[in-house]
């Protein structure tokens, strides 16, 4: 059985807040991250295929926060003991609304490549 994931997961551990239309704010932790979605640890349960909303801060060569937003669906929530683990798929990512995500992914994937002197 091989991977069935169309992107690569690379680590991203990140504090933010996740917007549920019927849940509201919620506290967040993201785990991982890839080109179609990303892992998260919150602190309330979110409903299996709820529209969310995510404000994701990057720092920028001036070390000023950009903030991108990112709207996704909960694919799937599993209770842990004090919170939920959620996988979140996002709808769409482009060049012009999500040019730091895109970058952190690019350097973050290019880890994973094997060395050619080996």
């Amino acid at each position: 059985m091989g991977n069935r994931r169309r992107h690569k997961r690379v680590t991203f551990l990140k504090e933010m807040e996740v917007s549920c239309l019927n849940k509201g704010m919620t506290k967040a932790l993201a785990v991982n991250i890839s080109r179609s979605g990303l892992l998260v640890y919150c602190d309330k349960s979110l409903d299996v295929g709820s529209e969310i909303g995510i404000n994701l801060a990057f720092a920028d060569e001036y070390k000023v926060d950009r903030t991108e937003a990112i709207i996704g669906d909960v694919c799937w929530v599993k209770p842990l003991e004090d919170y939920y683990a959620a996988g979140i798929q996002f709808r769409s990512l482009n060049e012009h609304n999500h040019f730091m995500l895109l970058a952190y992914l690019n350097y973050a994937e290019g880890f994973e490549k094997p060395c050619l002197n080996e």
